[in-house]
């Protein structure tokens, strides 16, 4: 494996304490898809935002309850990020980070 490759899964794999300080933020928040449409927060899973191939980030981060993250059929993972986005109304990924902030700012965080 190569250098740079290492880094990179390192870096996906070991999270500094600011990384993980905004990842327990990101779960506080919810699901953001439930959030805006019932206003409940609904547990999630942490999901990396990038386009294609990026190298993912623990500060581009959204969260997704299980359905809306990886069921068949419903969730991100389980029909394609394009049918996603076009059943939510959304027009790329990067709307999920304008939730979280969204959401941040409501609850002053």
């Amino acid at each position: 494996m190569l250098l740079a490759q290492r880094i990179t899964l390192n870096s996906m794999i070991f999270m500094s304490k600011a990384e993980d300080k905004h990842k327990a933020i990101v779960a506080s928040i919810g699901c953001v898809i439930c959030r805006e449409a019932t206003g409940d927060i609904v547990p999630c899973q942490v999901h990396h935002i990038a386009q294609g191939s990026e190298e993912r980030s623990h500060f581009m981060t959204a969260g997704l309850c299980e359905d809306h993250h990886t069921v068949a059929g419903l969730g991100l993972h389980g029909m394609g990020v394009k049918s996603f986005l076009m059943r939510h109304g959304l027009s790329t990924e990067y709307h999920l980070l304008g939730l979280v902030n969204k959401f941040r700012a409501e609850d002053g965080i």
